[in-house]
């Protein structure tokens, strides 16, 4: 056996790292990562529209609406979601994004999905949402 000094050392060390102190000091560290992370989404600014996602082309209509001319280096024009029949509407939610009334934005099985095909060589594949087609087609040039 030890001698009696050990003993009470090893209580000692064993009473600094106990189940309780670690979960404790666990949590506190996840909670100050959560309070950084929320802080810089609130210090990081959103970023403007590129000029490329907002052109659109010129229209010349004759006095009944027909079209006369278009100009322009794209040939855009944005209208509201109102304007769009509602079956066009499901039919490119269909196409493009089966789960966009369910998931908030971001499908992580799809995503999850073509980063792991990409990895292994499968090939490049997508996985982004309508939402996410939109904020990279938006944003980022």
């Amino acid at each position: 056996m030890g001698r009696p000094d050990e003993k009470a050392k090893k209580r000692g060390i064993r009473r600094l790292f106990t189940w309780k102190k670690i979960l404790g000091t666990l949590f506190v560290f996840c909670l100050i990562g959560a309070g950084a992370l929320y802080t810089v989404y609130l210090l990081v600014p959103v970023p403007s529209a590129n000029a490329e996602a907002t052109m659109q082309s010129n229209i010349y209509q004759y006095s009944n609406g027909k079209i006369l001319a278009r100009t322009g280096e794209i040939n855009r024009e944005i209208v509201g979601l109102e304007k769009i029949p509602l079956p066009v509407q499901r039919a490119f939610v269909a196409a493009e994004n089966k789960t966009f009334y369910k998931d908030h934005g971001v499908d992580i099985k799809g995503t999850t999905r073509a980063a792991w095909n990409t990895l292994t060589g499968k090939g490049k594949q997508g996985g982004s949402t309508i939402t996410q087609q939109y904020v990279k087609n938006f944003y980022l040039s």
